[in-house]
């Protein structure tokens, strides 16, 4: 994936409000995390905002150079967390966006020169901002390349000038509502599926039908005969195969051109790089482990996360149903603040399986091994009503952007509500796991015992 710098929407308001504040060249520097085996992701944690102190006296007012003595504390501080430093200015007017050549030079001497030494090797950045656009570059031992900017998970346009689309897509309709360039957004898009059962595999074909250029599927499980009246894409020759291989060849039926990653793994025992890279997560698991590991996972990665559940509850000839969506941006309220989660049920699932058969035989599981009961309609509504979020989160399709979605059958209704964050959430919060990447280890699956050789 190209390199990329995350914000969430309150750092990058912040961020903006002071380079643009009027017609005069600002400054600021930018603390972040970084993830990825190459450090490509630059996690935003906290906006340093630079005043005319912290700047050279030989500063000019089309042209800012930062004081020796600013860039040392401000590195020092960065060192001492683990992480790295974005250099960011403003070219306060309206157009395109390009970095001068005076601008060139002091980022090679600065990024390519000085900051390696300071920061322990890591990749440093550079950032001019400006009202309709922006110029950015990551800097990686001495060498510059392009550096993409995501707020709250979607993309941001630079402002260039871009290559129309290929004119190869099959699906004119739908150009008609986003034309080539949301075409090629979506194309450029990866996105990850966890969990491809009943509403996982809605999601996935429907994904491949839109265009999405890149699918992760995740799920540990193979077809079973009894999936077939609600697994989208899978016939009777199928039993016996991993899903995500099912789902996989469907999507490349589809669209031959889409790359299809299948994983076949619970993501409780993924490594958090197979989904932090990605440019959006739909959680389609029920469990409750999952869906907080994912919760965690999105906040210090700074990647959208859109949870959905289906649920139908039928007794004496009398049937509800329903479902529900939730939009996860970074720096918003997470699941445990929707109250989603039920702390019992994600411990359960972290358990290893002789931990959890020792623990049923003495009746404190309270998870049921039962089945739910599912219907490949109730799955299409919910999974839709998921996609049509994914599509506003890659393109901005609609104003409105609730947080959450709650569909009920019986009523024949959708409803939409907002979330409020919890005060000292540990996901969260200011000051929470937002944006560690890598300087946190996610929690994994208790491994299983190592028996003795004698």
């Amino acid at each position: 994936m190209p390199a990329e710098l995350r914000f969430t929407d309150v750092q990058f308001d912040q961020l903006r409000r002071h380079l643009l504040a009027d017609d005069d060249e600002h400054a600021a520097v930018l603390i972040c995390s970084s993830a990825g085996s190459q450090r490509e992701l630059l996690l935003c944690r906290r906006v340093v905002l630079l005043t005319d102190a912290d700047l050279e006296a030989s500063s000019g007012r089309l042209h800012l150079d930062v004081s020796p003595l600013t860039l040392a504390r401000v590195t020092k501080h960065a060192r001492a967390d683990g992480c790295t430093v974005v250099v960011c200015h403003s070219h306060p007017f309206p157009g395109f966006v390009m970095a001068s050549r005076i601008d060139l030079d002091t980022e090679l001497d600065l990024c390519g020169r000085v900051l390696p030494g300071r920061l322990a090797g890591r990749p440093s950045g550079a950032l001019i901002l400006g009202p309709d656009g922006y110029d950015a570059r990551i800097w990686v031992e001495g060498e510059s390349s392009p550096l993409r900017v995501r707020v709250a998970g979607r993309l941001i346009e630079s402002g260039r000038n871009t290559e129309p689309g290929s004119g190869d897509e099959p699906s004119a309709r739908q150009l008609l509502v986003w034309g080539t360039a949301g075409q090629r957004r979506l194309r450029d898009a990866s996105v990850a599926v966890v969990g491809v059962g009943g509403t996982g595999s809605h999601v996935a074909i429907q994904l491949a039908h839109l265009g999405i250029g890149r699918l992760a599927l995740v799920d540990p499980d193979v077809v079973e005969a009894s999936n077939l009246g609600r697994l989208v894409g899978a016939t009777a020759n199928d039993v016996g195969r991993p899903k995500v291989e099912v789902l996989a060849l469907a999507a490349a039926g589809i669209r031959p051109e889409i790359v299809v990653e299948p994983i076949v793994h619970s993501v409780l025992d993924l490594d958090a790089d197979v989904l932090a890279s990605k440019d959006l997560i739909v959680c389609c698991t029920d469990g409750h482990g999952s869906r907080a590991l994912l919760t965690e996972l999105a906040a210090q990665y700074l990647v959208t996360l859109i949870d959905l559940g289906v649920e139908v509850q039928s007794s004496q000839g009398s049937t509800r149903a329903g479902g529900g969506v939730r939009i996860v941006r970074p720096g918003a309220p997470c699941l445990h603040c929707m109250n989603v989660l039920d702390s019992a049920l994600v411990r359960e699932e972290f358990l290893s399986d002789a931990q959890r058969d020792e623990e049923e035989k003495r009746g404190y599981l309270r998870g049921s091994s039962e089945p739910a009961p599912s219907v490949i309609a109730l799955n299409g509504v919910i999974a839709s009503l998921a996609v049509v979020e994914v599509l506003n989160e890659l393109l901005g399709l609609f104003a409105e952007s609730p947080r959450r979605l709650l569909y009920r059958a019986e009523a024949r209704s959708v409803t939409t509500a907002d979330a409020t964050g919890q005060h000292g959430c540990y996901v969260c919060r200011p000051g929470g796991i937002t944006g560690l990447g890598d300087a946190r280890r996610l929690p994994r699956r208790q491994a299983e015992p190592r028996r003795g050789s004698g």
